[in-house]
């Protein structure tokens, strides 16, 4: 360990020759002290092989498997041409020709190996598997990606090896009189060339930038170049087959149950388009069983019959129909919202929704689809974090609690391994609350032991808005004299909601349903209160102990875990270390599963406060992303 930490400082002078002092600290140094401390602090050692071990098992196969695959072919053919008899005044350099085939092997490796993460099918299947659980499957398009970056890195240096090999041998290649002639005589150069064509127009569409504006539908025809691609590949490798045939009766047999599963067509039985741009739709139940967290892909044949796009189940499997909630921000998605909403209302509610022609609206749906969530039951302890509409697999993860829960309390199952669940939900926009806030309130107020339930509103508020938010709170209301006086003064509403059903036993009150949202204008010492409610547009009494206070924002609960602004998540993952080394036995190390759907920003912040917060502690923090 001592040689090492020398070695590194040694490499760190050499690079950074202005000294220690952290203002001058650059990127590289940062980056070479964080693996110092990685590679000669044990526990920084545990805590980094505990969040990424996987991966690194993963990756170091495939590295040195690359580096055995150039090496050996790059020897074979550095002798073979070095042994070979040329014309003279042909100039011989074994090195291009060497070099090519080596990346010409590391290429039928990686181009073969490419296709593998996207099989969906093979993911849920080696999910189910015991052993499965050592690869880190949500990793499979990362994964993907950076085959592909390297296979670029791999293209530059076959093409360079071939073109230097041609400039100085051209004279060996017949009917070639010139290097440019040499490079496209026969079908190896013609299809190698057309090859790196096909590529940079894959490369280009599939840049995230674009793909995620409003250009998905681009980004998939043009990825469907893959099929030219490795037909290409096929013809231009000699030996490529052999690499490929394996991986090729694999995605053979993919798209053949991904086509069976997608035949069949389900109904959908309610559309609810609300604020903020997002669909809800209830969809009939299909013929298969779903777990919380999964996915689904969609298609929409009165949008496309080939375009197939994945969403979250935001439902748990014991409700009575398969719920998806989608933001509308690519062109298929806004287009799906043009089809159930043409007039672009704030929302809009749709029943048993019918084409023009008083048809079934039809929707196919292909899945599910595991992700990282599956893994929320192993733990005792879970932090689910979500932003925006990244809430969607916790909706469902949290709903199939509750059920669980209430399952367990009358005998029905047995009881949950998860103790508590501490849930952050992160959002920009003021009407996003309305997504799942009747769902995080009733979970709130029926289990408050177990659900542990954190808001964040990190947009900006009109002047309105805070005034409202600031004298409707109970804070500023228990401080004021009289609650008349605030709204005399004030001039604000109090906002509340239903706990309870309650039907009216005069002219003079409202009827309430569970969840309703009512505006107060009146509060009687009497115990009733007079107010009208947001759903039914009704103005009556109602019983004050039937209803609790929101806020004006999320429509929650009124309480400190209402937050504006963004989470302090060393607070955060402190209060939950200190609740859980409190409630765990002693000389046991307690693992809290860190499950986080949202940008990468947000999921980068999170691990790393993972990672710190398990140093020189009883608790380690595991953390795991969705793919958002």
């Amino acid at each position: 360990m001592g040689a090492l930490s020398n070695l590194s400082d040694f490499f760190l002078y050499g690079c950074c020759s202005n000294g220690f002092s952290s203002g001058s600290l650059s990127s590289l140094r940062k980056f070479v002290q964080k693996w110092k401390k990685r590679l000669t602090n044990k526990h920084e050692f545990l805590n980094y092989w505990a969040a990424e071990g996987q991966k690194l098992i993963v990756v170091s196969i495939w590295f040195f498997i690359n580096i055995f695959l150039f090496t050996e072919a790059f020897i074979r053919y550095f002798y073979y041409i070095s042994s070979i008899t040329v014309p003279t005044g042909v100039q011989k350099v074994p090195f291009f020709v060497a070099l090519a085939r080596g990346f010409g092997q590391l290429l039928n490796f990686n181009c073969a190996l490419l296709i593998l993460p996207t099989m969906r099918t093979l993911l849920n299947v080696f999910r189910s598997l015991k052993f499965g659980s050592i690869f880190p499957l949500d990793k499979n398009l990362v994964f993907h990606r950076y085959l592909a970056y390297w296979i670029v890195v791999c293209v530059i240096g076959h093409t360079l090896g071939h073109y230097l090999n041609y400039a100085c041998c051209w004279q060996l290649y017949d009917s070639a009189t010139t290097p440019l002639q040499a490079c496209w005589w026969n079908k190896f150069g013609t299809t190698g060339n057309v090859l790196c064509v096909v590529m940079f127009i894959m490369y280009a569409a599939s840049a995230k930038t674009y793909r995620r504006t409003k250009n998905f539908t681009v980004f998939w025809y043009t990825h469907h170049l893959f099929v030219v691609f490795f037909v290409l590949l096929l013809v231009h490798g000699k030996q490529f087959w052999a690499w490929f045939f394996i991986p090729m009766g694999l995605y053979a047999l993919e798209r053949i149950m991904r086509n069976l599963r997608g035949s069949e067509m389900t109904i959908v039985k309610r559309v609810h388009c609300l604020p903020s741009r997002v669909i809800h739709l209830e969809l009939e139940k299909p013929s298969f069983r779903y777990e919380s967290g999964q996915y689904c892909f969609l298609n929409c044949p009165m949008i496309s019959q080939h375009e197939w796009h994945p969403f979250t189940i935001s439902s748990a499997p014991e409700e009575e129909f398969l719920q998806f909630h989608i933001r509308c921000v690519g062109d298929w998605t806004n287009t799906l919202m043009d089809v159930f909403n043409p007039a672009q209302r704030p929302t809009v509610e749709i029943n048993k929704p019918t084409t023009p022609d008083g048809s079934d609206y039809l929707i196919r749906v292909d899945g599910p689809f595991g992700t990282c969530a599956e893994y929320v039951f192993d733990f005792e302890y879970v932090m689910l974090i979500a932003a925006g509409i990244g809430v969607t697999p916790y909706s469902s993860l949290l709903k199939h609690f509750k059920f669980r829960l209430d399952a367990a309390s009358s005998g029905q199952a047995p009881p949950l391994k998860i103790r508590r669940a501490s849930f952050y939900w992160i959002n920009r926009d003021e009407g996003s609350w309305e997504w799942f806030s009747d769902i995080l309130n009733q979970l709130e107020s029926e289990n408050p032991d177990f659900f542990d339930i954190h808001t964040y509103m990190t947009g900006m508020l009109k002047a309105e808005d805070v005034k409202k938010i600031m004298f409707a709170s109970s804070e500023y209301q228990n401080q004021s004299s009289t609650k008349d006086n605030v709204q005399q003064s004030g001039k604000v509403d109090i906002m509340v909601r239903a706990l309870h059903k309650y039907e009216p036993q005069s002219s003079d009150e409202m009827r309430l349903d569970r969840n309703d949202i009512i505006v107060v204008t009146e509060q009687d010492e009497s115990g009733w209160w007079m107010g009208t409610n947001t759903t039914t547009k009704q103005t009556g009494l109602f019983p004050a102990n039937f209803v609790v206070k929101v806020d004006h924002v999320t429509k929650m609960v009124d309480s400190t875990k209402r937050n504006f602004g963004r989470p302090n998540w060393d607070a955060e993952f402190s209060e939950v270390r200190r609740f859980v080394e409190k409630n765990s036995p002693s000389g046991k190390k307690p693992k809290v599963g860190v499950f986080v759907c949202g940008p990468a920003g947000l999921s980068k912040q999170v691990y790393s406060f993972a990672v710190d917060k398990s140093k020189n502690s009883t608790v380690q923090f595991v953390f795991h992303k969705e793919n958002f």
